[in-house]
């Protein structure tokens, strides 16, 4: 019953939720619980509140029906154009529809019209085109009656206007009408260049008949209407013009030309011009260059007169590139002399060339420029040629080989001291500043050279009278010098003194014999320190020695070259055409030397000895042209140009480089040849004895081989010094493998004094060689006493002064096969001081001996005195 008072509100609360979603405020409202109750208040309000809405609905109706009756106006109105619209629109398709058909049918008479227009079209262009084949056909006609009367000038306009007309007609290409009538016309176009060339040939006549020729020219044939001219005419229409005046140079070049300019040929056939005819091989003709100039300028004149211009220009230009070369490298080239002997000649033959050359501008034959040329440049042309047979002469000379060889003598005149000169007499070594290149070399050289081809004794018969010669010193010697102390320096200027020798030194012989002298000393006298002895002599030294026959040629054309360039320099030598080519001829000597050095030494190579040969001869070579340079300048009768233009000095200390050069690769490629022999680079003395003995042998027989082979080449001190620097290598291998065995007993020391005693025996090569004018030659009448009795007594061989590490490889076997107390004895009152350092020496101890105190006081007192000798520590 509380709840009924809240009824209604709670009605209304429901239908207001329903129609506008509002919720109660009130919250015994909006807690209130429906029931079944409830529903026919809340349905009386919800009654209630639609007969509200239906009022306001009709009041709102009666206040707009004004507005409604205004769209409903509107609506109909609306509806009313639409209709219009649609059949406005249905009308506008059906016009649309009719236009359609009455365009097609427009466009069919459009069509109709156009293929009207093509069909006349058509019929016009065909018209045309057939007026246009009648037009062509009957220029081929014409063409053909044309041809048939051989009027060949009227035919080739004819045909230019039928090819013209063709070419107009409005056809494709392809279209059998064309393509007949096109045949039809180059078949007549062949026609008439056939009958052209028929005329040119009958017009231009060359016959070959019975070993005579004959060419005649005329301008027109008595029944042909064609000349020569119209020929031509035709030639240039079918722009064969050049193939034709080649055709033609072709047959008077097989007929005439190289039949007449055949300068190889048994006899040659004379040319004669009788009006419009040339004839070849009625007669005989010389040789000479002015009388095939003769010739030719009458064919030239012939084929100039006779030929029209066209044909004639053309021709010349086939024909004068080849003329001209065949008549300077054929007949010109050898008119070139290869020296001055035949210059009058020459002056001959560049007049009769030129005099030909201005006939030929004259009548305006192009072409003579290359003849004007060789005119011009007959200076060069000389030099070029006198260049080139030099060079052949010198190659053909080098390459038939060493030949005979040649014994030639060197002698030199120089200052040296008396002790040297002294034992220069003694020993009757001759000595001069060439030949010790590279031979003081106290270790063999890495190898640089093959091995050679052979090891042979010599090669010439009847040597034994020259062997005695040729090792003679012929010493002459004025009265004796003083050498003051304002001097020393000129001695220094020796080398004396000088414990290390520079490069320069060591290529002297005389400097190298001091240092030997000092650094070797024979082991029976003490050596002293070297001083300069205040007394010189002039020493005139001469050795004998074989060449080869390779460079005496060189010599002579060198020479030869540059007389003639001194006469060419010469103020009366102006007149001579090659006097400008004087400079050119001075450098002609260079690459003669450069030729003998690039290809001489692939024929020294080829024979047992060949590199001593060229070593000889490049230095024979260089001291030639040292004499002739000297001489050259104090000549008289040369012209002051002519004084500097003898510039040898470069290639002279070329060549001596290229001689010693050769003089060092020999002795390195024997050097490695030995070290092989010698077990390499492995210790000789590892090997077992048999093999060990073996190789000793073959380099013992191999060295002997080469001292045979190289005394039959080189001078005595030469082939000595070569010889020695041999055996040097061999005692350089065995001292350094000596010093590499880790310990030497008894037996082992044994076996290396047999190997070092085998060695030994090389000494004899070393023997001063007998000298029958010793006596004669000496230079002081003092010492004649002295060399008397030491040519009594037994030569000593001086192997230590070519060797300079055999006495210590001697010294080596001593100590190896002494005891304790001989190395001692040795140190201190021997020599062995002067080879051995203090350390070599205590290393050889502790080889050969085992360290006990007695060794040890030994080596103490060794190195307590490193100079036993007072010439210096080594």
């Amino acid at each position: 019953m509380a709840l009924a008072k809240y009824d209604n509100q709670i009605a209304q609360a429901l239908v207001d939720f329903s129609t506008s979603g509002a919720f109660p405020e009130e919250e015994h409202i909006s807690a209130a619980y429906v029931n079944s109750e409830l529903l026919p208040i809340a349905l009386g309000a919800l009654n209630t509140a639609k007969a509200e809405l239906e009022t306001e609905i009709r009041q709102i109706s009666k206040e707009s029906a004004p507005d409604v009756d205004d769209w409903i106006r509107n609506a109909k109105a609306i509806h009313d154009d639409i209709e219009k619209s649609r059949k406005l629109a249905s009308s506008i398709v059906r016009q649309a529809e009719a236009d359609e058909e009455r365009l097609e049918g427009l466009q069919q008479q459009e069509n109709y019209v156009e293929f009207l227009s093509k069909e006349v079209h058509y019929n016009t262009q065909l018209l045309s085109s057939l007026k246009a084949i009648q037009g062509a056909n009957d220029l081929l006609r014409k063409l053909e009656v044309q041809a048939a009367e051989h009027n060949l000038v009227d035919a080739l306009h004819t045909l230019a206007d039928a090819f013209t007309t063709i070419a107009k007609i409005p056809l494709e290409k392809t279209a059998r009408a064309l393509r007949l009538l096109d045949q039809r016309a180059f078949d007549l176009q062949t026609h008439i260049r056939e009958q052209l060339l028929s005329v040119w040939y009958a017009l231009v006549h060359i016959r070959e008949e019975n070993g005579l020729v004959t060419m005649t020219i005329h301008d027109k044939l008595p029944d042909e209407p064609t000349t020569l001219d119209d020929t031509v005419i035709g030639f240039k229409s079918f722009k064969s013009l050049d193939t034709v005046a080649k055709k033609l140079w072709d047959t008077l070049d097989s007929t005439v030309f190289k039949r007449r300019m055949d300068i190889r040929a048994g006899s040659l056939q004379d040319i004669v011009v009788d009006k419009n005819t040339l004839s070849l091989g009625t007669g005989t003709t010389d040789r000479t260059i002015k009388t095939l100039f003769t010739d030719l300028e009458a064919v030239i004149r012939f084929l100039n007169e006779k030929l029209p211009p066209e044909i004639a220009d053309a021709l010349s230009r086939k024909m004068m590139p080849v003329l001209c070369s065949r008549i300077l490298e054929d007949w010109l080239d050898t008119a070139v002399p290869s020296s001055l002997d035949d210059m009058v000649d020459y002056q001959k033959a560049l007049a009769q060339v030129g005099d030909f050359a201005s006939k030929l501008d004259e009548i305006q034959w192009p072409g003579a420029d290359s003849l004007h040329d060789w005119v011009a440049n007959a200076p060069k042309t000389w030099l070029s040629k006198r260049r080139e047979t030099a060079l052949d002469w010198t190659r053909n000379q080098l390459s038939l080989g060493i030949g005979e060889p040649q014994y030639a003598e060197r002698t030199e005149t120089r200052m040296v001291a008396r002790d040297d000169g002294h034992h220069i007499a003694t020993t009757g070594n001759t000595i001069n500043d060439e030949w010790d290149a590279g031979w003081d070399d106290d270790e063999p050289e890495p190898p640089a050279a093959p091995e050679p081809n052979g090891h042979g004794n010599g090669h010439v018969k009847n040597r034994s009278s020259f062997e005695e010669q040729r090792r003679v010193s012929e010493v002459t010697t004025p009265s004796p010098i003083e050498l003051t102390d304002n001097e020393d320096d000129a001695a220094d200027a020796w080398g004396w003194g000088d414990e290390d020798i520079a490069e320069e030194e060591a290529l002297d012989p005389i400097a190298a014999l001091a240092a030997a002298q000092t650094s070797a000393p024979q082991s029976s006298a003490p050596a002293l320190p070297r001083r300069i002895t205040p007394e010189t002599r002039e020493m005139t030294l001469s050795e004998k020695y074989w060449t080869s026959s390779l460079p005496e040629p060189v010599y002579k054309t060198v020479v030869q070259i540059y007389n003639d360039g001194a006469q060419l320099t010469k103020p009366e030598s102006e007149h001579i055409p090659v006097a400008p080519a004087a400079p050119g001829l001075f450098a002609l000597p260079t690459l003669i030397l450069a030729m003998y050095r690039a290809i001489s030494p692939y024929y020294y190579t080829s024979y047992p000895g060949g590199n001593m040969y060229l070593y000889n001869d490049a230095i024979w070579l260089s001291e030639k042209l040292k004499d002739f340079v000297a001489a050259w300048n104090t000549r008289e009768d040369l012209s002051p140009r002519a004084y500097g233009m003898v510039r040898l000095d470069s290639e002279i200390k070329v060549l001596e480089s290229f001689g010693k050069r050769a003089y060092t690769n020999e002795l390195n490629a024997q050097r490695t040849i030995i070290n092989d022999l010698l077990n390499g680079t492995q210790n000789i003395f590892q090997q077992p004895t048999d093999p060990l003995h073996s190789s000793i042998s073959s380099v013992l027989t191999h060295i002997r081989t080469l001292a045979v082979l190289f005394s039959t080449i080189l001078p005595y001190s030469a082939s000595s010094s070569a010889t020695g620097s041999l055996v040097n290598a061999v005692a350089s291998k065995i001292i350094t493998d000596v010093f590499e065995l880790s310990d030497i007993g008894v037996d082992e020391a044994e076996r290396i004094a047999t190997v070092i005693s085998q060695i030994e025996s090389l000494d004899d090569l070393f023997l001063p060689r007998d000298n029958p004018n010793r006596r004669s030659s000496n230079p002081v009448n003092s010492l004649s006493q002295s060399i008397r009795d030491n040519e009594k007594e037994e030569e000593v061989p001086l192997t230590p002064q070519f060797a300079p590490l055999w006495l210590k490889m001697k010294f080596l076997s001593e100590v190896l096969q002494s005891n304790l107390k001989d190395v001692k004895y040795l140190w201190f009152e021997s020599d062995l001081s002067l080879y051995f350092s203090v350390g070599e020496v205590v290393e050889l101890i502790g080889l050969s001996f085992e360290m006990n105190p007695q060794v040890r006081a030994v080596v103490r007192e060794i190195q307590g005195n490193r100079d036993p000798r007072g010439v210096g520590v080594v």
